[in-house]
């Protein structure tokens, strides 16, 4: 039994190689589904499923923030922006992406701020444990959900920890700081270069016409509103994006959401673009 067991076990192994090889041969290229779809009709609900792309103020620097040096000040004038995608009640996102016909665009008139203690190029690599050092809690970053390692990310207005806050040395965040604990996905990203976000000096523009990130089960808000946080940017100037998503259904479906120009069963929503 034992020599069976011996002989069996490469072969298990051999098989997993080429699953995952196979899964990211699929998210290579985003002209492709991140998951397997036959003959699946898209629904009218399905394509009613993206119901927002919320840009939330999250933070304006003020005095204190100018004045904490640590990692790198933030400039005078600094907004952080959170871009959550507002999914109907037991939808997924899967991905967030660029391609040829639809190329994917973070951008800013002026620069995006990178601090240089975290200088996390993700939401998973925020460590919860320095998130008050500085202007740690202000990195631009993208992401899947999460907000710091083991937490999401919420809209304020969605935050129901009370007076509790890992922030609560700032000002305005003694109460309520938009994180709180979570079980999150495994993030994958694609063709993108993301040492973008570790320099302040040349973080203008964030783009990919073959690219993206991606949750490998989907992932859900944290809240019955189903608002799924994807980035965070902190800047002096003017925000502006272009990114297309691909939703899953309840029902084991795909729907990809462009913000113009569709293809096939592809569907535009408007607000996807924003300036």
């Amino acid at each position: 039994m034992n020599k069976i067991k011996r002989m069996i076990q490469p072969i298990f192994k051999i098989n997993n190689i080429i699953k995952y090889f196979l899964l990211l041969l699929c998210i290579s290229f985003t002209n492709l589904p991140l998951v397997a779809q036959n003959n699946y009709i898209i629904t009218h609900e399905d394509s009613l499923a993206l119901e927002n792309v919320m840009v939330e103020k999250y933070h304006v620097a003020d005095s204190t923030d100018y004045k904490d040096t640590t990692g790198g000040a933030l400039p005078k004038g600094s907004v952080t922006y959170r871009i959550f995608i507002d999914m109907k009640p037991g939808y997924t996102l899967q991905m967030v992406y660029g391609d040829k016909n639809h190329p994917l665009t973070l951008e800013t008139s002026t620069t995006f701020y990178n601090d240089r203690i975290c200088t996390a190029e993700t939401g998973f690599n925020i460590d919860i444990k320095k998130i008050q050092f500085g202007s740690v809690a202000f990195d631009s970053w993208i992401t899947m959900g999460a907000a710091a390692h083991g937490y999401t990310g919420v809209p304020l207005s969605e935050d129901n920890t009370e007076s509790f806050s890992f922030l609560e040395s700032k000002p305005a965040f003694k109460k309520k700081d938009g994180i709180t604990k979570a079980v999150l996905p495994d993030l994958k990203t694609f063709n993108l270069d993301l040492s973008f976000f570790n320099n302040d000096s040349n973080a203008t523009k964030f783009s990919t016409d073959n690219g993206g990130w991606a949750a490998l089960r989907g992932v859900k808000g944290p809240t019955f509103e189903n608002r799924v946080i994807i980035a965070q940017l902190t800047t002096t100037g003017t925000l502006s994006f272009k990114i297309n998503v691909q939703l899953g259904t309840p029902t084991g479906g795909y729907i990809k959401f462009v913000y113009g120009n569709p293809i096939s069963s592809e569907i535009k929503n408007d607000q996807l673009k924003y300036n």
